[in-house]
């Protein structure tokens, strides 16, 4: 799926939301960090949870960025071995990557639920803004949850013949 063509199925477009969800939250990341570099700079009074506003929202960019890059197969390839494979094997190569990644995702998830459920009972909430850390694993983990569809989708679709040639 190139940049132009539109989404195909369901676990497109909800890789497409996640997208624009993951945007928003890097505008206001980027927005929020230089807001408080130049009130801290030119009026001495920096934004209060500034820090804890920027942390929460990068699990945010990270997880829910990363399904449309999964379907798009725009993920960081490095391709040493396409040209002696041949299409067949560049075509098992990149399936093989697709497998690691959901297995990658998989660990990712389980290796979260321990300190997510100790959050959760805790009550445990961010030092300046108050806000339950449970919120941010339930957005990191719907992020993994889309982002392991995606894998799971890009590993049943075939490459498009710019990848298997």
């Amino acid at each position: 799926m190139s940049e132009t063509t539109p989404p195909r199925g369901i676990v497109d477009r909800i890789a497409t939301f996640q997208l624009f969800v993951a945007m928003a939250a890097l505008i206001v990341m980027g927005s929020v960090t230089v807001a408080d570099v130049a009130l801290k700079y030119f009026l001495g009074q920096p934004i209060a949870g500034a820090y804890d506003l920027v942390e929460s929202l990068l699990p945010v960019v990270i997880f829910h960025g990363l399904p449309a890059a999964l379907l798009r197969r725009q993920n960081i390839a490095i391709d040493l071995v396409d040209h002696i494979a041949g299409p067949r094997g560049t075509r098992a190569l990149i399936g093989g990557a697709d497998l690691v990644m959901l297995v990658m995702l998989a660990l990712f998830a389980w290796a979260m639920v321990s300190p997510a459920l100790q959050a959760f009972d805790y009550g445990d909430r961010k030092l300046e803004l108050g806000l339950p850390l449970a919120v941010v694993w339930a957005a990191a983990f719907a992020g993994i949850l889309g982002s392991a569809l995606a894998a799971f989708t890009a590993l049943l679709r075939r490459p498009p013949a710019k990848h298997a040639a």
